[in-house]
């Protein structure tokens, strides 16, 4: 089955399909490496994500700029689950999520971020079904609050539509995503 080679603004949940109101993580069981995904943001910046397989428990990522696949901007680890556990920037820098965000986790969980530059803070995040996604409230335990966010999920469990009151994002384009034959 070929999922789809570009998708465009518009029509992105009919095509992708309903979202599984149970289930917000990425489901790297299903995709086959080399899944690619594009992803504009609303600062002009446009990412690919790129399905690297397993390695040592974790599911691997590879980001580049979307007009410069050779141009890493970083690469991401998820647990089985298919929740984010660290990112590690081209530059060396680094952000760890322990045990995992809990961003695309329903309910109420908590988890420590730290990161190169020293921070260390325990996050308090909820995440809740509303409409066709889901909307997340999260911030630092006794610290201000981040913008809330809302966001969809289409194939496979990726973000489809993303958007807080600081940014926003959109999935533009799903490469190479067929079920393995």
């Amino acid at each position: 089955m070929r999922i789809l080679t570009t998708l465009p603004a518009c029509g992105l949940a009919l095509v992708l399909g309903a979202t599984n109101a149970a289930e917000a993580q990425i489901d790297f069981g299903k995709m086959p490496v080399g899944c690619s995904w594009t992803t504009s943001y609303s600062d002009g910046q446009v990412v690919t994500e790129t399905f690297l397989g397993k390695k040592s428990g974790k599911y691997r990522t590879k980001v580049t700029q979307a007009d410069n696949p050779k141009a890493l901007v970083r690469h991401s680890f998820y647990d089985a689950k298919g929740r984010l556990v660290r990112k590690v920037w081209a530059d060396g820098n680094w952000e760890k999520f322990a045990p995992y965000s809990c961003f695309d986790s329903l309910g109420s969980c908590t988890y420590r971020y730290t990161n190169s530059g020293g921070a260390d803070q325990k996050i308090a995040s909820k995440t809740v079904a509303k409409g066709k996604g889901f909307a997340v409230k999260a911030g630092p335990t006794g610290g201000t609050a981040y913008p809330d966010e809302y966001f969809e999920v289409g194939a496979f469990g990726v973000m489809t539509k993303n958007k807080a009151s600081n940014y926003s994002a959109r999935l533009i384009a799903l490469t190479n995503c067929d079920a393995a034959s």
